[in-house]
């Protein structure tokens, strides 16, 4: 038999866990499901800067730390390591399905936020685990001393290469533009790093070694010239992708596959309330992730107390 909640949330980050929040306060009966454990993305995310509140800067596991506290203070339920395999909607009740268990509930807010983006080269899936990876913070000490790439030129990017200066002996920095488009406080830090050298108008191409990563080659984009930097490890930032193939047709999305929302955070289908990185949006921080978990719990407050 399944389980029932007036409302469920689909992803532990700080949407999910901010929706948690008003729902409960709002003393709708919910219940959290996340795949792995609360957090989310900024998890992997050595030092936050611009969330307010916090001026001298905060690591992402503590902000969020904090977060799930005061959302299990609530007395929000959070079921970890359920991952999510399909929803249905049917008799204006959705049900959900883990590998675990089934649920049923009145709503659902969906904030299942985005995994990294894949380069799509040669050598990159091979080396995985050994000598790729998508997160400084969680895998930066094994490359102490050693010279590494980082491959993007946004926040991300170049926040995590100005994690890894402190631990590695180089970090090389691969662009395929002349400029980065990462904030100009986070460039210029960056700028200012004798570890930190930048390789212009450059794309990977291929990822090579034995056993573990030894190089990368780069083309350049002007020239078409190929050269290999030797390098221990590549840590990638070119971008995310939403995780939302488990919503099937109860959706709308745009050609990368973000979810189209109204300014409600609801979407074709009623009930189904949309937060965070996983929405189509032109911003994605922290704190407009916490915005979207406030409105989209609020909506779908209304909506439950209607259909009670």
């Amino acid at each position: 038999m399944a389980e029932f909640h007036e409302a469920i949330i689909i992803g532990g980050g700080p949407a999910g866990l901010t929706a948690g929040i008003y729902l409960m306060r709002a003393g709708i009966d919910t219940l959290l499901l996340e795949k792995v454990m609360p957090g989310g993305t900024p998890l992997n995310t050595w030092h936050i800067e611009n969330y307010p509140g916090f001026p001298e800067g905060i690591s992402g596991k503590d902000l969020m730390d904090r977060f799930t506290v005061h959302a299990k203070n609530t007395g929000l339920l959070i079921k970890e390591f359920s991952e999510v395999e399909g929803i249905s909607r049917k008799d204006e009740r959705f049900t959900i399905k883990t590998s675990e268990a089934i649920y049923e509930s009145i709503g659902i807010v969906i904030a299942t936020g985005t995994e990294p983006a894949k380069m799509g080269i040669p050598g990159e899936i091979e080396f995985l685990g050994r000598g790729i990876s998508y997160c400084a913070t969680c895998d930066g000490s094994f490359f102490r001393n050693l010279d590494v790439a980082v491959i993007g030129g946004g926040d991300a990017a170049i926040e995590e290469g100005l994690s890894l200066a402190n631990i590695v002996k180089k970090v090389y920095v691969i662009h395929r533009r002349d400029a980065l488009r990462a904030q100009k406080i986070i460039q210029d830090r960056a700028f200012r790093n004798s570890k930190m050298e930048f390789l212009w108008n450059k794309k990977p191409v291929e990822i090579g070694g034995k056993d573990q990563v030894e190089y990368i080659a780069v083309e350049d984009t002007k020239t078409k010239e190929r050269t290999e930097v030797k390098v221990d490890g590549v840590f990638v930032y070119v971008g995310a992708k939403p995780n939302t193939s488990f919503l099937g047709d109860l959706v709308d999305r745009d050609e990368a596959g973000f979810v189209l929302t109204n300014e409600a955070l609801s979407t074709r289908t009623n009930g189904l309330y949309i937060a965070g990185d996983v929405r189509k949006k032109t911003l994605r921080q922290i704190s407009t992730a916490v915005g979207d978990g406030a409105l989209a719990a609020v909506n779908l407050e209304k909506y439950i107390l209607e259909k009670k």
